[in-house]
């Protein structure tokens, strides 16, 4: 149960619809929550003013011919101290341990007949723990064959306030492209009959009575999921894809897995839109707490309007 939530309209229908507007047109619930259409709209306009920025950074060296002239798109990523076997056995490793701990906890409320609501802060507590257990995992792995972990993905040599600055600046980026993918999406789930509806997670946020797993799904999104999933995809699965394909291949590839992963079709083309947006982060920063802090406001974002609108129903 990785997170990212959907992108802004459907979230906002998830939590209309928990509210019980769910009989209204897209436009009619953006204007019973106008603080959220308004949001919205900074938010897209600010993302505009990045895009335009980050083209002019990137397209004055191409076009000077002054071959000292800095700031232009280089590929910052090089090859990692690990490979396609370490790939592989992790991937498999992960998958394992991850379903594994689900079915426990899923099998031990079953027998004890308990319902579904009840087990899921059990579930989200035994994701998030697994994931934080992985990642020192890795650490350790990386320590036992003298990795410099840290250096590896961009988090020593390159200043952390910059690599955030970054963040901020490619989430704000990202939105417009988000929003023009999410539109062409939703045209194409309408004409192939792909009904939108919303993640298990987004609708348990927006529907739950349950305090804990309200908490426990944002703390999730904000902080753990963010760091865990930039770490796999981008951090570690990347560099060695792009070793072997090339940057664009190994990008393109990456982003559709971390879209598949999710299991959740009405949302495949922007979270696909969304993990191209990331990994250009980490190559364009060379640190991956770029892609981190952007995932991490993504998420924020979609948690705060759900929760905005669910207080306000």
């Amino acid at each position: 149960m990785l997170f990212p939530l959907n992108f802004f309209l459907q979230s906002l229908a998830v939590a209309a619809t928990t509210a019980g507007t769910d009989n209204l047109s897209e436009p009619e619930v953006i204007a019973r929550y106008p603080a959220i259409a308004v949001t919205t709209v900074l938010l897209l306009s600010a993302g505009l003013m990045c895009d335009l920025w980050l083209l002019f950074r990137f397209a004055r060296p191409a076009l000077s011919n002054d071959p000292s002239t800095d700031g232009g798109p280089t590929l910052k990523i090089d090859p990692k101290p690990w490979n396609m076997r370490d790939l592989l056995v992790a991937a498999s490793s992960l998958t394992l341990v991850l379903v594994a701990g689900e079915l426990v906890v899923t099998l031990v409320f079953y027998v004890s007949h308990r319902d579904q609501e009840s087990a899921w802060p059990w579930l989200l507590a035994t994701e998030m723990t697994m994931e934080v257990a992985i990642l020192f995992a890795f650490v350790a792995a990386f320590r036992q064959r003298g990795i410099d972990w840290r250096r590896a993905i961009g988090l020593r040599g390159i200043s952390p306030a910059k690599s955030i600055a970054f963040g901020v600046m490619g989430f704000l980026a990202i939105l417009p492209p988000l929003a023009v993918a999410f539109a062409a999406y939703s045209q194409f789930c309408h004409l192939v009959g792909i009904k939108e509806t919303a993640q298990d997670v987004a609708d348990m946020l927006a529907s739950s009575d349950s305090m804990a797993v309200v908490v426990l799904i944002a703390g999730f999104a904000i902080a753990v999921a963010p760091v865990f999933e930039e770490f796999l995809f981008r951090g570690f699965a990347y560099p060695v894809l792009k070793q072997r394909w090339g940057a664009w291949r190994a990008l393109l590839v990456v982003s559709a897995v971390f879209a598949a992963i999710h299991f959740h079709l009405p949302s495949l083309g922007p979270l696909f839109a969304l993990g191209v947006g990331l990994g250009l982060a980490y190559e364009a920063s060379g640190s991956l707490l770029a892609p981190i802090t952007m995932h991490a406001l993504f998420n924020a974002a979609n948690v705060a309007m759900v929760l905005y609108v669910r207080i306000h129903s």
